[in-house]
Formats: C-alpha cells, structure tokens, sequence
C-alpha cells in the first residue's frame, strides 16, 4: 500500500474506525449494479447517485456498472452523463479509491453486490426499490417496476442501501426494511404519498454546518428551493474526517484533493451553502445572533449543539423548531418543537461537554471509552432526509401534528425502522420564551409560519392581531 493512501485513510477513517468499522471489512469489495431500467429515470438517478456518494465516504474498493445515460438530477460534480457522474463523484470524495468498472455482470470473488431496479441479475445481496415517497431495501430479488419519478422513496432506498452494504461487509445481518420520511411511516404501514418540491419555506436559518445540515443541502438540492434566501451559520473549517459523513463536501474542501494536504481546507458553511445557493456566515452563532437581532427568518433549524446553541434557539421566541440528530444506537432522528406544546431542545437535549446525541456523531466504540464521538455516512443522510421532507410539506407535514415530537429511524436494519416518542413541555423551562413575549416577537416583525404557534391562533380568535 502507498504511503498517500495510508495517510489519507488514516485521517479519514478514524471517526468510521471509532464508529465500530473495520479496516479489513472496509476493503471488502462492493458492487454497484444499476439497471437499464431504472438509469433513464430521475428517481433510478437520483437513488445511484446518492448511494454512491454514501458508499464512497467509507468502502475503499467500489466497482460499478453503471450505464452512460443522460443526466436528469442534480450533480455533486460536474459530469456528461450517469456513468461519468458516478466515477466523478466517488473520486471527488475519495481521490485514493479503487475504482473499477465492470462491463459484464459476472461475480467477483469476495464482494458483495447491490441491485437497483430489475435489469440486475437474481444473485446479489442487496435489492433496492421505491413507490412515491416509499424506500425498500431486501435480500431476495423485488417485483414491479420501480417507480419512475419518485423522489424520497428513491433517496430512502439509497439511504438504507447504504446501510446495509456497511453492516453486510462487517457480517451483520440485515432485515428488510421500508420507511417513508414524507409520512413518517414504516413496513408494512409505509405508504407512497410523496412530494415533488421545491422546498417553499421562506427564509431559513441554519444553525451549524456539519453533517446533518450538509444532508440537508444535499437533498434540498435534489429537490430545488423557493429561492428566498438561506444563512449558513457556523465558523468551524473542513477537516478529512468530516467528509466520511458530509454529502456536500469533497476531499477538495478538507484540502487533500488529491489524497495529500496540499490546499487550505474550505469553511464548513461554504461547503454546505454552495448547494443550496445560500449565504455562508463564518462565526459562531452566539456570535452571529448579536448582530442580527433584529433579523427574524420564516423558519430555524438548530443543528448544532455546542456553545449553548439549543438554549439560544429556544430564546429566540419562534413558533417553530425544527431539528434532526443522530444517536448512540444507529438512529437517524427528527425532533419538533412547538412551544407550549412540546418541551425546547435545550430541555430535551442539554449541551454537554460530550454530547450523546451530536450532529451526525454517535458514542465511541466501548473499547476506546476516552476517544471523540464518530459518526457514519446514513445515519446523517437519514436526518437530514428526514428535515427536507418535513420542510416540503409545512405546514401538512406529519411531523406538525399531534402529540409525537420525536422519530427514531433505527438503521441497524435488525429490528423495527420507526419508533415515535412523546416529549411534553418542561415544568420551570428557563429557555423558552413565554407566550406574550413570543406574541410581542411575532408582532414586532411578522413572519410566514406565525399562525403555528397556538398563542397566536388564540390571540387571533379574540381579535388581537
């Protein structure tokens, strides 16, 4: 092996490493094989596409057979064709890869292989398909054609792909598995209703620029937004061990383009604003927040949680927060909060020296109990899809309503996906504002999603506003 490979995967890998993977299991061979069928598709697009990226921030032997079709979605770099979009994109995030490309569909010693669609053979270890808005993964081959136009059902089952191929190359066993992040739904209670876009929110906020928020950017792309402008806050720089879990970012933006530290690595805000056409802000938040008091967005999403962030959020008096996580026990997951209703992210969360539950990062593995947090590729897209789909659905969306504020997406792919959970109000909660002084909040500079605050659907109903 080379001194440059070495390094890079050194560097690289150590949070995957951290995260339970396994050098050995990560040089396993693994096949990405795309149907005729589903390659003229945008959802057959958009589901290769994606497992490519997530597959290239930790398999390190990929092989791909992958017709030159031409290019319906988005790209993370630019490409003529599907073929020339997958081999781009996975060396732009891994430049030390071995890359090949089959051009017959015969097995390879040693490896294990993924289908999507059904001009795949019968033998492989891994079938993806989707309906609407509906991601399957199994092990035996699937009936049907996939659906032509979905859109996160087609992310879905990338997702879950990618899932599986890392617990398949580490001997782990997987069941199969459907989820729907539109209805928040799983199995057999998955249903296909899904959603076109673009994402029609009003102006965003995004607080942090990690993992999560990159999915976001990611799948927000895919989708295209209403163009009313996005601000990235976070001040922190690309480091090569964020681009295991960040979809947007490149080994480029670390500064390692071609496998060596030889350029200054990009701000983490530009490297995810670039794929929504936002505006990055390097700083802090509780730096930037000072200077833009006065500026309220239509919606926050608070997807940081250092220097007290979830409490600042909290205090700012909106009628909505929205964000997404990952956790100790490969759980991609979205949380609500709507005030009077749902207790802030402060109480559910609280900052801690070392989180259990961070932007895309999970506990260490127990033989390394003093080492940082770590984090795998999914579990990020995974939050990340499940916010996009929230957001292009507001105000329908089913995270909006009801008594659940919380959804856990296992991808163990061992046990039932989904698992909702309820987390009331805080008694004696010091973040939140109270109800009159978010009412003064909303009065003082109206914005899109005010009515979903109860407050002011009560001040309304009394000729208040």
């Amino acid at each position: 092996m080379s001194n440059r490979r070495d390094a890079f995967y050194d560097e690289r890998d150590r949070r995957t490493r951290q995260y339970g993977g396994r050098d050995k299991a990560l040089e396993r061979p693994v096949r990405i094989i795309v149907g005729d069928d589903v390659a003229t598709t945008p959802a057959g697009q958009q589901a290769t596409l994606a497992l490519i990226n997530l597959a290239a921030r930790v398999h390190r032997h990929i092989d791909v057979h992958i017709p030159a079709t031409r290019l319906l979605v988005p790209t993370l770099v630019p490409a003529n064709d599907l073929h020339a979009a997958a081999v781009a994109t996975a060396l732009a995030i891994n430049p030390v890869l071995e890359l090949t490309t089959s051009a017959t569909l015969a097995p390879i010693d040693g490896s294990l292989a993924i289908g999507l669609g059904r001009d795949v053979p019968k033998d492989l270890d891994l079938y993806l398909d989707w309906a609407g808005g509906r991601g399957h993964i199994n092990s035996a081959p699937l009936a049907g054609s996939p659906d032509p136009v979905s859109v996160f059902g087609a992310a879905t089952a990338a997702v879950l792909g990618a899932a599986g191929l890392f617990r398949l190359v580490h001997a782990q066993p997987i069941r199969a598995t459907r989820f729907n992040p539109i209805e928040l739904t799983a199995d057999d209670r998955a249903g296909t209703d899904d959603r076109s876009g673009p994402i029609d929110v009003g102006t965003v906020l995004v607080i942090g620029a990690g993992a999560v928020a990159s999915a976001l950017a990611y799948w927000a792309r895919q989708l295209g937004t209403d163009g009313t402008g996005w601000d990235i806050v976070d001040a922190d720089i690309v480091e090569l061990h964020n681009i295991n879990r960040c979809m947007t970012m490149t080994a480029a933006h670390a500064g390692w383009p071609d496998g060596t530290p030889i350029e200054t690595p990009a701000h983490k805000a530009d490297a995810t604003a670039w794929a929504l056409g936002g505006t990055p802000h390097h700083q802090w938040y509780d730096q930037w927040q000072p200077q833009h008091d006065a500026q309220r967005h239509d919606v926050v999403l608070t997807l940081a949680n250092a220097r007290g962030v979830r409490a600042l959020a909290a205090q700012r008096g909106e009628p909505l927060l929205l964000h997404a996580t990952t956790s100790a026990n490969w759980t991609a997951e979205l949380h609500r909060h709507l005030p009077d209703r749902d207790d802030c992210p402060a109480c559910r969360l609280p900052d801690t020296s070392k989180p259990k539950m961070a932007c895309a990062t999970g506990p260490t593995i127990p033989t390394e109990p003093d080492s940082p947090d770590a984090a795998l590729p999914f579990l990020s897209a995974a939050a990340g899809l499940m916010l996009a789909a929230t957001l292009s659905d507001i105000p329908g969306a089913a995270a909006l309503h009801g008594r659940i504020n919380h959804w856990q997406l296992d991808l163990t792919l061992d046990a039932p996906p989904l698992q909702p959970r309820q987390h009331p109000p805080r008694d004696g909660c010091t973040h939140q504002l109270p109800a009159p002084l978010r009412q003064a909040v909303h009065t003082a500079q109206a914005c899109r999603w005010d009515h979903l605050d109860d407050v002011n659907q009560r001040a309304d109903a009394h000729g208040e506003l």
